[in-house]
């Protein structure tokens, strides 16, 4: 299913996003204190407290539906427009992985490397996912390690799609 976003979409969204922080970080005030999470789940780390993601989590998700709006305006093609199935699928990743990271911690990490694999078939670096992935790992890292993770993964994944892919395809192609 295929959505196009105006800006009128794009301040709902983000404003929603914006309370669903707030709700959360009340939620955790009511309930002991405001969390703070270790860099890499490190004590020998910085902590960053989830109070940022009331102000990083909406920036991005105002970023991440400006691009998805550049995209689509600058596009007549209708593969181009955002996607719900990829935004959808990313959400239930990173719910999974959070999930997993809180009840089984050796697994997230063979989770995520299916990533990189995905990521040679399914153009994932794209801003619905990078929303989707980091709105779903809000809850359990709070708003800024998502975002830091997703801004080391998701080059990665670009390249991967648009380079290593290519490649592969040429080659292939070249084999025929």
């Amino acid at each position: 299913m295929k959505v196009t976003l105006n800006s009128r979409t794009k301040i709902i969204g983000t404003l929603v996003v914006a309370l669903f922080v707030l709700a959360l970080l009340i939620i955790e005030h009511l309930n002991g204190g405001v969390v703070s999470h270790h860099l890499l789940a490190r004590k020998d780390m910085p902590k960053i407290s989830n109070w940022w993601g009331v102000l990083i989590v909406p920036l991005v998700t105002w970023i991440a539906l400006s691009l998805i709006q550049k995209r689509q305006a600058h596009s007549s093609n209708s593969q181009n427009s955002v996607s719900i199935y990829g935004f959808t699928g990313a959400f239930i990743f990173g719910t999974v992985v959070t999930v997993l990271f809180y009840n089984a911690p050796e697994l997230p990490g063979y989770f995520m490397l299916m990533t990189f694999i995905l990521a040679l078939f399914v153009p994932i670096y794209l801003p619905e996912y990078f929303l989707g992935f980091v709105l779903s790992m809000t809850y359990g890292f709070g708003g800024i390690l998502p975002v830091i993770f997703g801004l080391v993964l998701f080059p990665i994944y670009f390249i991967q799609y648009r380079f290593i892919r290519n490649g592969f395809l040429f080659v292939l192609n070249k084999i025929k």
